[in-house]
């Protein structure tokens, strides 16, 4: 067989099929400085709006007008330059002007040597195809724009788990950038995914081909993730949401759902027109209601007619967005018990900012309110308790101070009123020499009744004596009395009365009366109260008795030591020849000194008592030196300088005249200190005793004696004038003479 050959082709035929070609052919001779086109058939013709006559001789850049730099005009001159053939889509113009997309394959010729002389160009119209790329590149564009703006996630992934795209949002909740994660595996990227569910979705969903949805919470995220998967023929489609914030408001809800439920306290939900929503266990449980039965009725049910008013002043208010202060109020329950309760009530606020609602919380204080009112009345006993005790001290007080019993039987019946709530009360006291009662003490009466009195056994007073027993009468009447104690009882408008005998040691020593203006029949509580006032009653006309009679025995016993004590003197005058009287008259005269010096009232009994013994230490003294007519030897006189001595060994023993000592016992004293027993000056001597010398002396200047007669009142003040300074207090000189010039 011989070898085959190339056959040349007929140049006519060729030409033939050129020109009649569909697809434009452009002929271009490379062996030219530009490059010129050679040769373009109809179908350029047609496509480029250009005749051959006005393309031939012109490099094909000048389709592209003014669009020059295109990529796919670089990749042609670098084609022709290597020789090789491409093709592009370059963006040419018609004649027109008119845009349209070519799609140029270009292809070397080369001649008989091998050289390339010539490139055929085979040019197809795109335009379509290009708009309908561009159109679904601008489709794309916006996907992809409205994916990176929207807060979901959107991902795709290859179904091996290559993350082929992915979306701000996305990256954002997986912490990181699209950047770092496009082409990343999810799986290997998040190892944690395959231990959660949304991991687990994932894995279903790439075996099954099938969409899957998951929730998750990622740790290393510290987030909640919901996915929606879809499968598609490429992959998967992830949408994501970070669900943290609504996962944590469904459990703050789902909280304040069970702290709700679980509060004894009711709580209940209304709209702005008062139609119960929601109705948690406590209102259940407080108005006797279960949820099903109040769901959609109004909540007047529950509050009684008196306090529509007070809720619709609080829903106003809360209407205006404002929570009412909790208040005081009541509520009703199915049984009609009426609840105290305090309520308050809140908005509740929708996400949006608007009021949609009101929360109403009520706690029932029935029990706190039973308690207020037992401590009230608890308080109100203990304060009555406390007026009582008060009252009895007082009396007891009254009882021991005081000295007039009408004072404190006075007492006892305003306490009487005032506790017992009685509007007229006497104490009536047995006269025994008598056999009658009179009246001591009233109150509540306009008619005077003390110093009335009534016989034993008659009015009702008499009789309560008598028989020594307690007398009620709710009505007097029809009651028998006296025409007279009837009509004062008139005259008062009183007609209820009770008396009880005032027994001390089984001795009636009167009787205590209440009478009121309203029919009466009294409590066991009143009658204690009662008993409790009368007995102190009865303490204190026996003390009285007893005060009274113990006065009388002082009075007698202080009288006979008077009587002692002035016949002391009288003797201690006669055994020292002292003048009749002298005694008496130095006592009162040193009294009245001492009220003018000063000396306290209660202090002159004392003074008066030591005034009439000055001289009782002589008793002591023999009579040999005390009666002696002449001068005293020095050692009669040292003997005689120790009656002050013998004084105070005489009279302190005996208790009630040691005050009186000062005068027995200083009386000698002298101003200047020359004076005896013990020499003392000045203010060192008690005053009583330095009264007493200035008077002494001037009685005794002034009465007669034996041995002379009796000086003038002018030259006994002259005397001691004189002595003023030395023997006695300039002081008390000077008052002595004024109460002289007095007298």
């Amino acid at each position: 067989m011989e070898a085959s050959h190339i056959l040349s082709p007929d140049l006519h035929l060729l030409s033939q099929a050129l020109a009649a070609c569909a697809v434009g052919v452009v002929i271009t001779d490379v062996l030219q400085a530009d490059q010129p086109i050679t040769y373009v058939n109809a179908a350029f013709e047609e496509l480029s709006g250009y005749p051959a006559t006005e393309i031939l001789g012109h490099n094909c850049r000048f389709l592209q007008g003014q669009d020059l730099g295109q990529v796919g005009a670089e990749t042609i001159r670098r084609a022709v330059t290597q020789g090789s053939g491409t093709t592009v889509t370059l963006r040419n113009y018609r004649k027109d002007g008119t845009l349209f997309y070519n799609e140029l394959t270009i292809s070397p010729i080369l001649d008989v040597a091998g050289t390339v002389t010539h490139f055929v160009g085979f040019q197809n119209d795109v335009t379509a195809r290009e708009q309908a790329y561009q159109s679904e590149a601008q489709a794309h564009g916006r996907l992809v724009s409205t994916l990176n703006r929207t807060t979901e996630g959107f991902a795709a992934l290859e179904w091996d788990g290559t993350i082929t795209y992915i979306n701000a949002a996305a990256s954002s909740m997986l912490g990181r950038t699209p950047a770092e994660l496009l082409g990343q595996n999810v799986f290997t990227t998040f190892p944690e995914l395959k231990d959660r569910s949304v991991g687990r979705a994932l894995q279903w969903s790439r075996e099954n081909r099938a969409s899957r949805k998951a929730v998750s919470y990622l740790p290393t995220l510290r987030k909640w993730i919901e996915m929606n998967i879809e499968a598609s023929n490429d992959g998967l489609w992830i949408v994501s949401r970070d669900v943290t914030a609504q996962r944590a408001a469904e459990d703050d809800h789902a909280y304040l759902a069970a702290i709700t439920q679980a509060s004894h306290d009711a709580i209940v939900g209304v709209t702005l027109d008062g139609t119960i929503r929601a109705w948690n266990a406590g209102a259940e449980h407080l108005y006797q209601y279960s949820a099903a039965e109040m769901m959609g009725r109004s909540i007047t049910l529950i509050v009684p007619p008196e306090f529509h008013e007070q809720q619709q002043q609080a829903f106003d208010l809360v209407r205006k967005g404002q929570r009412t202060q909790p208040f005081e109020s009541v509520r009703l329950t199915r049984s009609g018990q009426h609840l105290s309760v305090m309520v308050s009530v809140s908005p509740i606020i929708s996400a949006a900012g608007e009021i949609i609602g009101m929360s109403k919380l009520t706690h029932d204080i029935s029990e706190r309110k039973e308690a207020e009112a037992s401590i009230q009345t608890l308080n109100a006993d203990l304060q009555q308790q406390v007026r009582r005790v008060t009252a009895l001290r007082e009396i007891d007080q009254s009882i021991v101070s005081s000295g007039d019993l009408s004072v404190t039987l006075g007492m006892i019946l305003d306490n009487i009123r005032l506790q017992l709530g009685v509007d007229a009360a006497t104490v009536l006291l047995l006269k025994t020499h008598t056999l009658t009662l009179e009246y001591v003490a009233a109150r509540g009466f306009t008619t005077a009744l003390q110093g009335l009195a009534v016989r034993l056994g008659e009015e009702l007073s008499g009789r309560v004596a008598l028989t020594r027993q307690p007398l009620i009468i709710p009505d007097l009447q029809n009651v028998l009395m006296s025409q007279t104690w009837r009509e004062m009882l008139n005259e008062e408008r009183l007609m209820a009365y009770f008396a009880a005998p005032i027994i001390v040691k089984g001795k009636v020593l009167g009787v205590l009366e209440v009478l009121h203006r309203q029919p009466f029949e009294p409590s066991s509580g009143w009658l204690e109260v009662f008993e409790m006032l009368i007995s102190q009653a009865a303490i204190a006309v026996n003390n009285d008795g007893l005060f009274q009679d113990l006065e009388q025995t002082s009075l007698e016993l202080r009288f006979a030591y008077e009587e002692t004590i002035e016949g002391w003197a009288r003797a201690l005058d006669l055994r020292d020849h002292e003048t009749e009287g002298h005694s008496r008259r130095v006592t009162d005269l040193t009294v009245k000194l001492c009220q003018h010096l000063g000396v306290p009232s209660e202090k002159l009994m004392d003074v008066r008592r030591g005034a009439l013994l000055h001289d009782i230490g002589k008793m002591g003294v023999p009579d040999a030196i005390l009666l002696k007519p002449g001068k005293l030897t020095p050692e009669e006189w040292q003997k005689m300088k120790k009656h002050p001595g013998f004084a105070v060994k005489l009279l302190s023993p005996i208790k009630f005249l040691r005050p009186a000592l000062d005068i027995p016992q200083y009386h000698h004293e002298r101003w200047d200190g020359s004076g005896y027993p013990l020499g003392l000056s000045g203010e060192d001597i008690p005053l009583t005793a330095r009264a007493f010398a200035v008077v002494d002396v001037y009685d005794a200047l002034t009465s007669d004696r034996p041995y002379r007669e009796a000086w003038s009142r002018e030259q006994a003040v002259e005397h001691i004038r004189t002595g003023a300074g030395a023997h006695f207090d300039p002081g008390v000189v000077e008052v002595f003479i004024q109460l002289l010039k007095l007298s």
